[in-house]
């Protein structure tokens, strides 16, 4: 299953939504010279980042789901790769170099490395995340490409079980090519959901977390420091990465 967590971001709309909530109950008293941290458009920066949030939370799931998939397909490779091995040995004239040949393309099939895709404030990080596991799969896929050219070129080579045959290896490697570019293809508008969702929050002039600290800022002048609402304000926090 894809490990993408969203729960920072969410902590930062909902704790928007909190502290707008106490700017409320504050009243009239609550009257900054900063047009930018007044209650209106505080609450239309929560608004927006809210309905940008749930654009992500609505593309997420796909996307696992198709990064499991594409797991899926390519997990049982390496297990079937050994027992292809073996047919290919026991074909008759196959030589020592040749055998040499298909261990080097079957080692590199098997290796993948491990992506972390950590949670981030920055699209770009999740991109570079994204491209190097794609490029993981896809080198996989072309190594898969290789050991086919190599069995159809072994004249022997016909073994007799169909998921050892080329035309069966044929097969899933166009499951493999599929599963990878449905990944990409739910990543796209993913990652520009997350871009447009981050720039809100952390990267625009007035973004989320910048303002409401503010707002917090501007708070703590008319609120006594021994009053429960500046001690309840004050342990909301916003923060970026």
């Amino acid at each position: 299953m894809a490990s993408t967590s969203e729960t920072g971001h969410a902590k930062n709309i909902a704790n928007a939504n909190l502290v707008n909530t106490y700017i409320t109950q504050l009243g009239v008293i609550y009257n900054p010279s900063n047009p930018n941290l007044l209650l209106a458009n505080l609450q239309a920066i929560y608004t927006t980042s809210f309905t940008q949030q749930l654009a992500v939370n609505n593309l997420v799931p796909p996307y696992s789901i198709a990064v499991d998939n594409r797991e899926s397909i390519f997990a049982p490779m390496s297990k079937k790769i050994t027992k292809i091995r073996r047919a290919y040995k026991a074909t008759e004239g196959v030589t020592q170099a040749q055998l040499e040949d298909f261990m080097t393309i079957a080692r590199k099939l098997k290796g993948i490395r491990k992506v972390n895709n950590l949670p981030t404030t920055d699209a770009s990080v999740e991109q570079v995340h994204h491209s190097t596991s794609q490029l993981s799969y896809d080198q996989r896929t072309n190594n898969m490409d290789l050991l086919i050219a190599l069995l159809q070129n072994t004249p022997n080579y016909n073994p007799n079980e169909e998921e050892y045959k080329v035309v069966t290896l044929q097969l899933e490697k166009s499951r493999m090519l599929q599963a990878t570019q449905n990944v990409a293809n739910a990543f796209v508008p993913l990652n520009q959901a997350r871009n447009t969702r981050n720039g809100t929050l952390y990267n625009s002039h007035d973004n989320l977390v910048d303002t409401f600290n503010k707002a917090k800022d501007y708070i703590f002048t008319i609120l006594d420091a021994n009053t429960i609402q500046y001690k309840a304000i004050a342990k909301i926090k916003f923060k970026k990465g």
